[in-house]
């Protein structure tokens, strides 16, 4: 009985390092990814960036809806 509760002890502290390993590298892309946007976009301060993400963003998301719209027209057809 004893060992089966040193082995869920030791499963469930392995689940909580697995957890705190993904949130890491989580962190990690994020901060790759904002770099290389910033490096590719050759934006310097915090302020341009967010308006640029933003102006994109509505870009992106609008095309999105337009796929939605034409798929839901083919499938009329």
């Amino acid at each position: 009985m004893v060992d089966n509760i040193e082995k869920i002890t030791s499963i469930e502290e392995q689940i909580e390092k697995l957890k705190e390993k993904r949130k890491l590298l989580e962190q990690q892309m994020q901060k790759n990814i904002g770099a290389e946007v910033l490096r590719c976009w050759n934006v310097e301060s915090e302020q341009d960036a967010m308006e640029w993400i933003q102006r994109l963003a509505a870009q992106v998301n609008g095309k999105e809806e337009l796929a939605e719209e034409w798929n839901g027209h083919e499938q009329q057809s």
